[in-house]
């Protein structure tokens, strides 16, 4: 049976949504930001009937959720991918040999690449994107990588065409919605990451990684050392 990956960025909870980044800075913390408390979204997940699995992990860096894949030895897998941003970007090609180099942005082209994945359930924050919009299959792939899309009780179904390294074609199943959204799922997520992503939150949004942390009986020495990592990084207007 195909595995069930639920992947979570904090950066989800934030409104409005951080765009842009610096590496290893934190973004400049001079507005209000409105903070979702997770308690809905992890509502939702229990309501979809996505039990979750005791293989639970939290690091800053999202592209981290790809080692935790390929070190499963899974192939072909379902994610559940919950963030602000889709980390399909820097790829406007069919070919995926010739891949940019892993990154937070781009780790799922990666995992695709190699073979890690077949199913993505991109799950965006409310009212961040209008699905009845035309432009947006076109704004995040060229039309060689597009084989079909449609939009369908609120949820924008992609198939993307994909060359994996020595020519072999797949086809991945890309589902654009929002949580409430989500299909009844009757399954177990076998693995659950966590990105913090400190680079696009605020540090007024720090006690999420204890509040989702928590829902997820994350152990407290886990959280502590994230937490620690995220007040070390300068802001952008620091030096």
């Amino acid at each position: 049976m195909v595995a069930l990956y639920l992947d979570i960025d904090i950066d989800y909870f934030i409104n409005p949504i951080i765009k842009e980044s610096r590496a290893n800075h934190r973004p400049l913390d001079d507005r209000s930001y409105y903070i979702n408390d997770p308690y809905q979204l992890f509502s939702i997940i229990k309501h979809k009937e996505i039990a979750l699995g005791q293989k639970r992990y939290i690091f800053t860096n999202h592209m981290q959720s790809h080692l935790r894949w390929w070190l499963n030895g899974k192939s072909d897998n379902t994610i559940i991918h919950i963030d602000a941003h889709s980390d399909l970007y820097g790829n406007p090609r069919v070919d995926l040999s010739k891949l940019e180099r892993l990154g937070c942005q781009n780790f799922l082209w990666h995992s695709i690449r190699e073979g890690l994945i077949s199913e993505i359930y991109w799950v965006f924050p409310d009212k961040a994107l209008d699905l009845t919009d035309n432009n947006i299959v076109m704004s995040m792939f060229t039309v060689d990588q597009i084989k079909n899309y449609y939009l369908k009780d609120n949820i924008l179904n992609i198939e993307i065409n994909c060359l994996l390294p020595g020519g072999q074609p797949k086809n991945i199943l890309y589902h654009l919605l929002k949580a409430t959204d989500l299909p009844l799922f009757n399954q177990k997520a076998e693995i659950i990451t966590v990105a913090t992503s400190p680079e696009f939150i605020p540090r007024q949004a720090d006690p999420l990684v204890t509040s989702v942390g928590r829902y997820l009986n994350l152990e407290t020495s886990m959280l502590e050392n994230i937490l620690q990592q995220h007040l070390d990084m300068k802001t952008i207007d620091e030096e």
